[in-house]
């Protein structure tokens, strides 16, 4: 009989999800089971079960949210859902999960894996409130997965003991992805790609910024922009950009797609030919943690890369083989590696 894991992630699953839904769909040794408070984009990520606090009728679930509220509980239908599965292990997504799933764990007296990916540290690690939660799943948690060594010494300097950090590198469907050696266009046309949430983080103003320039040598160059926000101040960033593209005059050199299904953007992704990931670390403490998915996945298609070092980047795109790096920041420098 295949032991039973139990992956607990909300939403499941957002649009920019598939490196979670990876995890969950090939998985070998263990039967996946998922805890969700809601779900989303079922439709992308297919997975079966699904516990989903908010697939239950309006006032049962209502009700749990109170019961677990008021007796810092977890959710009845996951404690069902771990018990009745048999699951011998919980993995949780996320730092903020991994806190919130302490009690879940404790009760089903099963071993807690916790992952995580950026922001959920990086950005976290000045609140004091989120640092004694972290306290409690170091002393608790049987491993922490992380994305690479940048991570691992963020975790580490959070107090977590060195001998529960794993290094983890996100795996990825090449299946889905097929290899494409880039050229330009038989006109001349090259489609620079960036792609993410419009957060500072993603640098995306520095990747704006350093386009902008090679625009006036390479007539033929375009850019692709696969960035879409889902809060006010995203699309006000949005906003911002597309004024100053239009200050500039290059409308007509920019392509905004905006959040793209992971079967379009698949299909965006072919017809470009440098990826642009500028990455920086963000005024509030936020990062990428280890390196974003989507590297891997477009040097995995043949497209190379400009990026930056930043984090575990430098991991993943290798300076003069698989892509070229510069410095957190450095318009010149990306510009100059661009061109």
């Amino acid at each position: 009989m295949i032991p039973v894991v139990a992956h607990s992630v909300n939403p499941y699953l957002p649009a920019s999800g598939s490196w979670i839904y990876h995890q969950i769909r090939f998985l070998e040794s263990f039967r996946p089971i998922v805890l969700a408070k809601r779900t989303e984009n079922l439709d992308q990520f297919p997975v079966a079960p699904i516990y989903s606090l908010y697939g239950q009728p309006f006032f049962r679930r209502n009700l749990q949210k109170a019961i677990a509220r008021v007796r810092a509980t977890p959710f009845r239908i996951h404690r069902d859902a771990v018990r009745r599965e048999g699951a011998v292990l919980l993995h949780s997504h996320f730092a903020d999960m991994a806190i919130r799933n302490i009690p879940l764990a404790k009760e089903a007296g099963i071993p807690h894996v916790a992952s995580f990916y950026g922001s959920d540290i990086w950005a976290r690690a000045r609140d004091g409130r989120f640092r004694e939660g972290f306290d409690k799943l170091s002393r608790s948690a049987s491993l922490f997965l992380v994305e690479g060594p940048a991570m691992a010494e963020k975790v580490v300097g959070l107090g977590a003991p060195e001998r529960i950090v794993k290094v983890l590198r996100l795996g990825i469907d090449v299946s889905a992805i097929p290899f494409l050696p880039r050229s330009p266009d038989p006109d001349g046309r090259v489609v620079v790609l960036m792609a993410g949430r419009p957060v500072e983080k993603k640098g995306h103003w520095f990747g704006l910024l350093a386009f902008e320039r090679i625009c006036r040598n390479f007539p033929h160059v375009l850019l692709r922009m696969i960035i879409g926000g889902r809060t006010s101040r995203e699309n006000e960033q949005i906003l911002r950009m597309r004024r100053f593209i239009e200050e500039k005059g290059i409308g007509d050199r920019v392509e905004w797609c905006g959040f793209l299904s992971y079967d379009r953007y698949l299909e965006a992704i072919r017809s470009a030919h440098i990826f642009l990931q500028p990455s920086v670390l963000a005024e509030d403490g936020d990062a990428e943690g280890g390196a974003p998915v989507t590297i891997t996945e477009l040097s995995a298609s043949g497209m190379p890369v400009v990026a930056t070092r930043h984090c575990d980047i430098p991991q993943i795109v290798l300076d003069g083989r698989s892509g070229l790096l510069a410095e957190e920041r450095d318009v010149d420098g990306l510009a100059n590696l661009l061109a």
